[in-house]
Parts: structure tokens; C-alpha cells; sequence
């Protein structure tokens, strides 16, 4: 079986857990109720994929889910990264679907400032199995396979909108009301924009606050 290390992974597990102890947690029941119907179904499919599994294999997703709650937050997002990594073949793959879609955010000046990597992990966490359902699409110009990436790139928009601005909001390393000026703006300038914030913040992370001086000389006695 694949390894799925996806935040849905870990909340199926825990539930397929909770189910065997007659008892779920109920924070893990708002979570699911604040879900959209696609992330449900994707959670349903995943934990009837791990009902499926032989005792041996539940039993070490449960060692797994037992070591990242006791991970912190910063070093499970970390392996959620890491997990969404496209290999090089991935990459190949997906570059070659979104040859029609590239060409007309090229054609429209979209294409400047675009993260396309962070597109494709967005895509590898968030949304499995929709490579799978873009490769069955007819290819080129005004296909639905470009029509399908056109849609996605601008969820992701969005998504990174709420994200930088939650990002701002909670470490105050670029002003909030600068993130939110971003939605205003047209989407050939997006992007560029969210960059130059985006450096702004790792710039901040990377220089400091003043530091208080230390005295010359140890104070006399």
C-alpha cells in the first residue's frame, strides 16, 4: 500500500482508533464537520482503506499517530512538507499535464511570481487523486484538462491568501492590512506581490530585533 502521511491519514487513523475504544474524540468531530464534502469523501475513502488493512499494519499507523502527537506543531508540518515533496518523476508528470495550462497563464502574464512547487504539493496534500482524474482528461487548448488547472490555480490563490494572512496574523512579520490589500489586486500582479511579502517576512526571520548591549567591563564589586 502507498504510504499516505496526509493530515487526512492521521485523522482516519485516529478515528479508525477511536472506533475500536468506542469513543472519538470530539474535537476530532468538528474538525470533521468544518470539512468540505470533498475532504469528507477523502476521508472516508481513506479510513475504509485502513479498515481493509491486516492488524499488523493498523497497529503500526497507531505507533505512527502515537509519535506525532507528541511531535510538535512545527515538526509535524515539517513531515507534511516533506511528504507532499513531488519526486522527479512527479514533477515530470505534472509539468507535462499543465503544458496547455502554463501556456495560457503565460499568454494571460500569470505566470510571473507563481509558485509553481508549492502549487504541485498543494495539489500532492490536499487533493490526492486529482492528478489521477486530470490525467483522464482530453490535453490542449480550451480542453477540460486546462479548464481544470485554470479552476485550481485560482483555489490556490485563495488558499495562500488565507494562509499568508493567518501566517501574518499570528508571527507580526508583515502587516496584516499589506496581506489583505493583496485580494484587491489584479491577478497578473498577485503573485509578484505575495513574493516580494513573502521575502519581506523571511528577511525579518533572518535579521533580528536589536539585541540589548553588553557591558564592557564587569561591574565592580
Amino acid at each position: 500500500m502507498k504510504r499516505l502521511t496526509t493530515f487526512v491519514l492521521f485523522l482516519a487513523t485516529a478515528l479508525a482508533a477511536g472506533a475500536q475504544q468506542s469513543s472519538i474524540d470530539l474535537q476530532k468531530l468538528e474538525l470533521i464537520r468544518k470539512m468540505s464534502p470533498e475532504e469528507r469523501a477523502r476521508l472516508k475513502s481513506k479510513l475504509e482503506e485502513i479498515k481493509k488493512l491486516p492488524p499488523s499494519e493498523r497497529e503500526r499507523l497507531k505507533e505512527n499517530l502515537k509519535k506525532i502527537k507528541t511531535m510538535p506543531a512545527e515538526e509535524v508540518k515539517k513531515a507534511a512538507d516533506r511528504a507532499a515533496k513531488l519526486s522527479p518523476e512527479e514533477q515530470k508528470e505534472v509539468t507535462e499535464l499543465a503544458a496547455g495550462f502554463f501556456k495560457w497563464s503565460r499568454r494571460m502574464g500569470y505566470h510571473e511570481g507563481f509558485p509553481r512547487g508549492q502549487f504541485f504539493q498543494w495539489l500532492k496534500r490536499e487533493k490526492p487523486g486529482k492528478i489521477e482524474e486530470i490525467r483522464n482528461m482530453d490535453p490542449g487548448a480550451g480542453s477540460p484538462r486546462v479548464d481544470e488547472f485554470i479552476r485550481l490555480y485560482h483555489e490556490f490563490r485563495g488558499v495562500m491568501l488565507g494562509r499568508t494572512e493567518e501566517h501574518a496574523r499570528r508571527h507580526k512579520c508583515i502587516p496584516v492590512a499589506d496581506v489583505q490589500a493583496l485580494g484587491e489586486l489584479a491577478p497578473r500582479d498577485f503573485w509578484v506581490r505575495w513574493q516580494e511579502l513573502t521575502r519581506s517576512c523571511n528577511a525579518r526571520k533572518a535579521i533580528p530585533g536589536p539585541v540589548a548591549p553588553r557591558p564592557l567591563d564587569p561591574p565592580k564589586k
